[in-house]
């Protein structure tokens, strides 16, 4: 495995190189199943793919512009530069160096997200060779803005017997870039208080003046990936594959982590906004064959992924300690909490696709493939204290570490769980006639869960998880999250794993019909039936139909139309199937006095299982208009009404755009469009009133007067033009990009029991401020020729955001209230500006 780099050196990428083409052979493929099929970064989207368009257009049989047969035109040829001959080979290429100035608000996280710019030089170069005679070529294409920033990919190969391509590129991903950390060792598995604060016996005030001292840091998590794919022609039959790659991520982004909720207890335990480390890496590879015949079509292959974290877990220090709800006891002391991370696992997928023409211009194709997902990691012990923990009140509420911070406290050393996945996948296509297309499919997919987990500590015969660490046990009492069947028989709290086996099945039948020469009429059926496993509802069935209709009424005139209806109905609702995954299912548990609490309200309705009926409308056109114009209009709608009285109640979406393509010659392509859409979502729910086994709504848990009803809604506006214009052998690049977006938030409630805090009735004027979204960005940029064999680049990016969001009111002047301790100060405007020059110079 190759290790984690920055920039990278050329003994390393030649090990990887000559390591995975042992493997064989293989494709190109998508980023999960081995090598990435697109390279290019923010000032460079196309990877250097040319400049400019070709004076020839896309064919010397046809002048001027090609269209699609909806009427779009197609993008132009690009402008290679002519190959010079070098004997029996010939070559092209350029070497590129240049500056990029970043000014403004440069720290902005919404700007530098997936680019991360800073002062500094940048680096491209291209190199093409080729040889005639047996059509031998490689391509070689590279760029780094930055040691986050950069790629460097090979293609090399015959045509016609073998392809290969390598690459190592590295992507960064900007979580904040106006963190705060109380914590040291950011990025590492163990974070520690910063001077002046001690573990569980800080004051809020103290906190306040270490955060706020802390300078403002980045948070940026940095994938560095290589990769290695293969392509080769057996025969003219026959063709091999092999694809392989290995990505590292490393960085720190914003994450909760909880000790034991404050809300309701004031100066209580504390919940902290943390620096979370991220250490991780993926292997993919996939490998096959293929074959091609006259009658046959086949394809037999593998894929497999192996995701490994570098540690199994990470452990932070907390500033606030804990006190119990009980008068006079006090808590053994509680200084850190701790999280595991997503655990290793790996996954095997064998698949075969086989195709067969058929009489009536038919076709009938196979597909069908056998997966594992496996989970085999060692576990981290309950929680990682040291003494005792929980409340000092008598037997039952008072634990030893040392029988829960070890790994013989589980009740096996791994994880060995697994998921098993079938499927089988069966089409037909039979074309009788010119004008009529008939078709079928049928599908089978099965997930089996492999594996049951209990949550058992063999050491002192009790079950369950710890929560948080032992903090929320440490303030109200019997809320450890442990059962015991002679100290704790009522506690209940989950004891083992949730299995959720699905299978599904689907059907579908449709026709496409030409009744004219100018008109297509398609329709098409299809049933999926699911069937769940420990979900609130055992098998939901949806019904679609879907109606489609062509019209090339003239010659300058595309429509389109398509409408889908889909109806979702389902077995009986079941509002409370994990039942057997808590304490109450073991044998020796005790009912509580006034019985066991209901789970949740029955009425409660689960998005994706509820009834649900959808009306969905596309409506298109294309307008080819003189001088290479292309117009394209388009209008869409969607309504979903779900069969609840509590949960998502509808959404409803609707959308309109327009956009404008102009190619009058090789020297000038344009484009401009403006867009608008906007979604509308309603929940409903209850708040609880009292811990009973009543799960109807209106009664003593859930009483009519705690209902409150949401309604959330998202309006988007946005528009752009480009502009690539030849002025001799100049070239200018001009593009604007407008995105404007506004999200509200109105509630209303029955009465002040519906809120979590009903002091704040008074104050609740249902709705919050509005999420803004609104950024305008302006590019310009001028190439022309200095010397025969050199060029000069020279742009300047503009950008201007204006970011509200409600949740971080308040974070520009403080990070901790009272003992809420948060360390990314959120969006806020900005203004930048990036300047950049470069100096191209010919092979």
């Amino acid at each position: 495995m190759v290790s984690t780099f920055r920039t990278p050196r050329l003994p390393q990428v030649a090990a990887l190189a000559m390591a995975l083409s042992l493997a064989a052979t293989a494709r190109a493929q998508d980023s999960g199943l081995g090598t990435d099929l697109h390279f290019g970064n923010a000032l460079d989207t196309t990877g250097m793919h040319g400049i400019g368009c070709d004076a020839d257009g896309m064919s010397w049989l046809h002048a001027g512009s090609r269209r699609t047969p909806t009427g779009f035109l197609y993008p132009c040829a690009p402008a290679w530069p002519e190959l010079k001959p070098h004997g029996e080979w010939a070559y092209e290429g350029s070497v590129g160096l240049g500056y990029l100035h970043v000014s403004g608000d440069e720290r902005a996280t919404q700007w530098r997200r997936f680019n991360d710019f800073d002062d500094g030089v940048m680096v491209d170069a291209r190199f093409r060779l080729q040889r005639a005679s047996d059509g031998s070529y490689l391509d070689f294409r590279a760029s780094r803005i930055n040691e986050h920033n950069q790629f460097y990919r090979a293609v090399f190969g015959r045509a016609g017997k073998f392809r290969v391509q390598a690459f190592v590129r590295t992507q960064p991903n900007v979580t904040s870039g106006n963190a705060r950390s109380i914590w040291n060792g950011v990025g590492s598995q163990h974070l520690t208080l910063a001077g002046g604060l001690t573990p569980a016996a800080s004051t809020p005030a103290q906190v306040a003046a270490v955060a706020g001292a802390q300078p403002e840091r980045f948070l940026r998590v940095v994938r560095d990936k290589q990769g290695l794919g293969i392509n080769y022609f057996l025969n003219p039959r026959w063709a091999a594959y092999f694809n392989a790659s290995h990505e590292q991520r490393e960085g720190a982004r914003p994450f909760g982590g909880p000790f034991f909720f404050n809300y309701p207890f004031p100066a209580n335990g504390g919940i902290y906004e943390i620096p979370r480390p991220i250490d991780d890496s993926t292997v993919n590879v996939n490998g096959g064959v293929r074959f091609t015949g006259n009658l046959w079509r086949m394809d037999v292959s593998y894929t497999g992924s192996f995701f490994r974290n570098r540690f199994n877990g990470y452990d932070y220090q907390v500033p606030y300690g804990l006190y119990s709800v009980v008068p006079g006891v006090t808590p053994p002391p509680r200084t850190s909490g701790e999280f595991a991370y997503e655990p290793d696992n790996d996954y095997h997928q064998l698949r075969a696709a086989f195709t067969r023409k058929l009489p009536w211009n038919g076709e009938l194709t196979l597909n069908t493939s056998l997966g594992t997902m496996r989970q085999n990691e060692r576990l981290l012990a309950p929680m990682n204290c040291q003494g005792q923990f929980g409340l000092p009140i008598g037997p039952g509420f008072l634990f030893d570490c040392a029988d829960w911070n070890t790994p013989d406290a589980l009740s096996r050393k791994t994880a060995d769980l697994g998921i098993d996945t079938q499927r089988l996948d069966v089409r037909a296509v039979f074309q009788p006639r010119t004008t009529l297309t008939v078709r079928g499919q049928a599908k089978y997919y099965r997930e089996d869960y492999d594996g049951t987990y209990q949550a058992y500590n063999p050491l002192t015969g009790q079950w369950g998880y710890v929560a948080e660490n032992g903090s929320q046990g440490s303030v109200v009492p019997g809320e450890m999250g442990v059962w015991d069947p002679l100290l704790a028989p009522s506690v209940i709290t989950r004891v083992r794993n949730l299995p959720l086996d699905k299978e599904t099945r689907e059907v579908s039948m449709g026709l496409d019909w030409r009744p004219t020469q100018r008109n297509t009429l398609g329709v098409t059926y299809t049933h999926t039936a699911i069937e769940r496993a420990h979900r609130e509802v055992a098998t939901t069935r949806d019904d679609s139909l879907r109606l489609t209709w062509n019209n090339r009424a003239r010659e300058w005139l595309t429509l389109r139309a398509n409408y889908t209806y889909l109806d979702r109905s389902g077995s009986r609702y079941f509002y409370d199937p994990y039942e057997f995954t808590f304490s109450t299912d073991l044998p020796g548990f005790v009912e509580p006095a006034g019985g066991v609490p209901a789970h949740t309200v029955s009425a409660l309705r689960k998005y994706d299982l509820a009834s649900r009926s959808q009306h969905k409308l596309d409506l298109m056109a294309t307008f080819i208009l003189p001088r290479e114009m292309t117009l394209y209009a388009s209008l869409r709608g969607e309504r979903n009404d779900y069969d609840a009285e509590l949960g998502r109640q509808d959404y409803d979406t609707r959308g309109a755009s327009l956009q404008w393509e102009w190619q009058p010659a090789t020297t000038t392509v344009a484009s401009a469009w403006l867009g608008y859409d906007r979604s509308d979502l309603g929940i409903a729910n209850v708040n609880d009133a009292a811990l009973t086994p009543d799960p109807t709504l209106g009664g003593p848990t859930y009483p009519q007067a705690n209902r409150w009803w949401l309604d959330d809604r998202q309006r988007n506006r946005y528009a752009g033009i480009n502009l690539t214009q030849a002025i001799g052998r100049a070239q200018l690049d001009v593009a604007w990009n407008w995105t404007d977006s506004r999200g509200t938030t109105r509630y209303r409630f029955a009465s002040p029991g519906a809120l979590a805090n009903p002091t704040l009735a008074a104050s609740a004027d249902g709705r919050y401020p509005p999420m803004i979204y609104r950024v305008n960005s302006l590019s310009v940029g001028l190439s022309f020729p200095l010397g025969a064999r050199t060029r000069m680049r020279v742009f300047d990016t503009y950008e201007r955001g204006r970011l509200s969001d409600w949740h971080y009111l308040g974070f520009d002047e403080a990070r901790v209230f009272d003992h809420r301790v948060y360390t990314d100060g959120g969006p806020g405007d900005y203004r930048v500006n990036l300047v950049g020059v470069s100096l191209e110079v010919s092979l």
